[in-house]
């Protein structure tokens, strides 16, 4: 089964391609094929071949084997960037897990490099996402690494406010399993936050009330222990 016109219009519009020869993308998209994953169900980050995902619809969470939550995935995004050119086999091998149904396609190396090798635009605009993804990832390690709880607290809502607040679609239940801290220490943290007039909050959504403030709290914290967040 071929991708439809809209996933197709999709995975031609995606960052990956930005910039580049419609015709030889359009070529690759028919020539991929859909994968569906359902609620609630696995999809190992292990392949036979290295592949690239794309997530054509849907959300997937990326959790560790063990459950905990790294973050999500949306409608859209590619994963497995790193693992497709690289030869060393993670001990500790994430996974995904679909937080609605999903439907996702991959792109294995002998399709890609060719690609690379027409179109030298693909090549750096993998670059780039590859880029992001990394500092992402520094980010998300400072999280688990924090301090304090309220440390690691501090820094996801800077990291991830809008117009100065922070709304959690999958509540305080979702943001303490991605901080990997449980739902009482989250909300110890959040009083104390909010104690030192730093935030406040109105159901799921979390109000930054100074970002410099906010930020001269983690730094505090952070360096009176040693672990002084990188920028």
């Amino acid at each position: 089964m071929a991708l439809n016109a809209k996933q197709e219009k999709r995975f031609q519009e995606s960052d990956l391609f930005s910039g580049c020869d419609v015709k030889s993308i359009r070529i690759l998209a028919q020539s991929l094929a859909p994968v569906s994953v359902l609620k609630g169900q696995q999809l190992s980050s292990a392949h036979s071949a290295p592949a690239l995902g794309f997530l054509l619809d849907g959300s997937l969470d990326v959790c560790s084997l063990n459950g905990v939550l790294y973050f999500t995935l949306e409608a859209g995004a590619f994963f497995e960037l790193e693992s497709i050119f690289s030869e060393i086999h993670p001990l500790l091998p994430y996974q995904f897990r679909a937080r609605s149904n999903c439907i996702v396609t991959f792109i294995n190396k002998d399709l890609l490099l060719p690609i690379f090798h027409d179109n030298p635009q693909v090549a750096q605009n993998y670059m780039e996402i590859l880029a992001d993804k990394l500092q992402l990832t520094a980010c998300r390690l400072h999280h688990f690494t924090a301090a304090t709880p309220s440390v690691a607290l501090g820094l996801y809502l800077l990291r991830n406010e809008r117009h100065g607040s922070v709304r959690l679609a999958d509540g305080f239940a979702g943001l303490a399993r991605r901080l990997n801290i449980s739902r009482a220490t989250l909300y110890r943290s959040l009083a104390e936050l909010e104690q030192l007039k730093l935030v406040e909050h109105q159901e799921k959504t979390v109000y930054i009330i100074s970002h410099e403030q906010l930020q001269r709290y983690i730094w505090v914290n952070s360096a009176s222990s040693g672990n002084i967040p990188l920028e």
